[in-house]
């Protein structure tokens, strides 16, 4: 527990309510549910509603619920295998409680800045807005490391078109139809922390939370951009699979109508019937002369006529 008073932070091992000149970050990491009663129902006094989301936080999404002495944000952080980790974060009058299923390295470094910063933990609206707005960067850093996935996608299918990557695609396609969804929502509940009419924020925070939405805005454009791509390298492929195909095709075909000819003439001299040419000491030569200079004639006129 982090303490904030009179321009200084420090460490506190117990949690308490802090006092009316105190600002409190409390930061929870897999709570048991009764650590969830004893500390938000008995220390904090929180709403029994708040209390039922945070033991069951998984099963929830992105919202603000506000209360009478307290208010509810559910947030997520995004993990590097694009999976969330969902986060609830409780805002009273002077404390802020963050209560975390995964361990989240943006908050170890949030915790260190409160030390070396202690401005930033003036009062509870800033503390959440550093708190999503590294969640928010965080997000960033992975759409970069989508990016490259995508980038390496379409690496992979220039070099390989026949390659196994459809379901690759279809995979990363449906994750990240789940993390626009999600960032849809994040997105409202900051509109929501913005409103004036929110008991915890301030004017001036509000101006960061604005810009933590921006941010935001521009992941989702992101995300938007990935799957068209990823869209776009779906249809490359199946184009590019029906142009092999085609080409297979092609060189099938003109294998065939070379050895049309040369099915004819032999088939014709496999007859039973005597022909003039058996009494000819050259007529087998004669035969392979007449069946190679056919290929060679063909050869040429597909060449000619760029079929091949």
């Amino acid at each position: 527990m982090l303490i904030y008073k009179n321009g200084e932070v420090h460490h506190e091992q117990h949690i308490r309510l802090p006092q009316d000149d105190e600002v409190g970050f409390i930061r929870l990491l897999r709570p048991s549910t009764e650590e969830i009663k004893h500390f938000l129902g008995e220390v904090f006094a929180c709403h029994p509603l708040v209390i039922e989301d945070c033991v069951f936080l998984e099963r929830q999404r992105p919202k603000v619920d506000t209360y009478k002495n307290h208010a509810l944000v559910m947030f997520s952080s995004l993990l590097e295998d694009l999976a969330f980790s969902k986060m609830g974060i409780i805002i009273g009058k002077n404390y802020i409680i963050a209560i975390q299923l995964e361990v989240i390295p943006a908050l170890d470094e949030l915790r260190e800045q409160f030390l070396k910063i202690p401005e930033h933990m003036e009062h509870p609206g800033l503390v959440l807005y550093h708190l999503l707005d590294q969640c928010v960067d965080q997000y960033m850093s992975i759409t970069d490391s989508i990016e490259d996935k995508v980038e390496s996608l379409e690496t992979s299918l220039y070099e390989n078109p026949t390659g196994k990557l459809s379901q690759e695609i279809f995979h990363l396609k449906r994750r990240l139809h789940g993390i626009r969804r999600t960032f849809v929502e994040e997105r409202d509940v900051l509109g929501t922390l913005m409103h004036t009419q929110f008991p915890y924020t301030r004017e001036e925070t509000n101006l960061y939370l604005m810009d933590v939405h921006d941010h935001l805005n521009r992941v989702v454009d992101s995300v938007d951009s990935f799957r068209e791509a990823l869209t776009s390298i779906l249809e490359l492929q199946v184009s590019l699979k029906g142009d092999r195909m085609n080409e297979i095709m092609k060189t099938l075909t003109l294998v065939s109508t070379f050895f049309l000819p040369l099915t004819f003439i032999v088939g014709l001299y496999g007859t039973n019937l005597r022909l003039p040419e058996y009494r000819w000491n050259l007529g087998y030569p004669y035969l392979w002369l007449v069946l190679i200079g056919t290929t060679v004639v063909m050869f040429l006129y597909f060449k000619r006529k760029n079929w091949w």
